[in-house]
């Protein structure tokens, strides 16, 4: 007999989205989140959980209503043929679809906690006996100003675990996304808070309660690093409390930023980032069930091969290639942050326009270049803005949300244009000499 409440926590599966940035020659099913949904069902099935608990975002958006359903009725009676219980609550993303979804749904183990924006508790037993209460909210609409915490008055029970299941954006002060404080978590008398939103996860374990959200089980952008993938919750007899991450997603992004100072060329170069690549996925990606890892890289320092590198990377990008074990592993960007192999200070005495450029990227390298070259950085930001507010990228600014370019953006820029122009000037130079 189990001495312990076992769960299995996940959420954010968005549902009729896909990873972006996977290469056409890699891309599939397997890598889609309803994939990854289905093995957190087998997972929960072999683990022999007390139940799955999902915070929120199941579908992406209501237009991909029909997409989702299908697998999400697939994963839920699975597990209700196991008699595994499923808790789940309602998204900013998903507020309006997933009531009507599980309305739809005909199985006595799903539960649907927090309609209309109510807590609502649901008691999970074990024969006949109070093992855990569940208190959760839903989001009513797809925003949310105010915390929904400001309404929480479900009463304590002693002796049975309380498990808070709450879609948030915690500890933000302004959010559309019902803000929470971790201090209000820690006024109620829940033992965990299992949380949704965040795609990256993230747990704090030394605050009581424990605070998690378990992010996207299948990461969906670059931006969503580390390692994805459901958790275990255990919750002993003595109320002691343990989670404990289970790596299922097949894709992971990650950012590596390499140092190339001395490299001849780009072939050297790239030499250098095969290995530090190959490096870090045998050091740290679990590759039981990853399929593909796409890798951001920053190159760094000082190289005779810089003004080849902003040339060439991004055919470096397409023929960097890599497979360790059963995993492909792809350059899904590289940025060009190295700097010519030069003397700048020596460069920088004259009146021509090398030691111009040499003088504005060492002031640039010590933090102010204000002083002077005011009017230089004032054009670079005129123009950044007038080809921000181009109606040619009207519909990219409306995809993205772009922000407004600032004078770190056109400080950086110069750098980068100012390196390129300078690398030239000298090489045309070394040319007529």
């Amino acid at each position: 007999m189990k001495d312990a409440l076992k769960l299995l926590c996940t959420g954010d599966f968005h549902l009729g989205r896909h990873p972006s940035r996977i290469p056409d020659s890699l891309d599939g099913p397997k890598l889609s989140p309803t994939s990854v949904w289905l093995s957190i069902v087998q997972n929960a099935i072999d683990s022999d959980v007390d139940a799955v608990v999902i915070a929120g975002d199941v579908v992406d958006q209501e237009n991909r209503y029909f997409e989702a359903y299908g697998a999400f009725e697939d994963g839920i009676s699975r597990l209700h043929e196991e008699e595994i219980p499923v808790v789940v609550v309602a998204g900013n993303h998903d507020a309006d679809v997933l009531p009507e979804m599980i309305d739809n749904l005909d199985f006595g183990t799903l539960q649907f906690l927090g309609r209309d924006g109510e807590w609502e508790r649901w008691t999970l037993e074990r024969d006949g006996e109070p093992l855990a209460h569940f208190d959760g909210w839903s989001f009513p609409s797809e925003h949310v100003y105010e915390s929904p915490l400001d309404e929480y008055d479900l009463p304590k029970v002693d002796g049975v675990p309380h498990i808070g299941v709450l879609h948030a954006d915690l500890n933000s002060r302004k959010s559309q996304y019902a803000p929470v404080q971790s201090r209000a978590l820690r006024d109620t008398s829940a033992d965990a808070w299992l949380l949704g939103h965040i795609h990256s996860p993230a747990i704090q374990i030394d605050s009581q309660p424990l605070a998690l959200y378990s992010g996207s089980p299948q990461p969906l952008d670059p931006g969503e690093q580390q390692t994805h993938g459901p958790w275990t919750i255990t919750i002993s007899q003595a109320g002691k409390v343990r989670a404990e991450q289970v790596p299922l997603a097949s894709v992971r992004y990650d950012h590596i930023s390499v140092d190339v100072s001395g490299a001849g060329d780009a072939e050297e170069v790239a030499s250098i980032l095969s290995e530090e690549i190959t490096e870090r996925v045998r050091s740290e990606l679990d590759t039981s069930a990853l399929e593909v890892s796409l890798i951001r890289v920053r190159l760094t320092g000082r190289t005779d091969a810089h003004s080849a590198l902003v040339d060439q990377h991004r055919s470096m990008e397409r023929e960097l290639k890599f497979n360790e074990d059963s995993v492909s592993i792809r350059v899904e960007s590289i940025e060009v942050d190295t700097r010519p192999a030069i003397d700048l200070e020596a460069l920088s005495e004259g009146d021509n326009a090398v030691a111009y450029l040499a003088g504005l990227l060492l002031e640039i390298e010590n933090g102010d270049p204000h002083e002077n070259y005011p009017d230089l950085i004032d054009g670079s930001l005129a123009a950044m803005h007038k080809a921000h507010n181009a109606n040619a990228y009207t519909p990219l600014r409306r995809e993205t949300e772009l922000d407004e370019p600032d004078e770190a953006d056109a400080i950086e820029c110069l750098e980068q244009q100012a390196r390129v122009l300078l690398d030239t000037l000298l090489r045309q130079k070394e040319g007529t000499a």
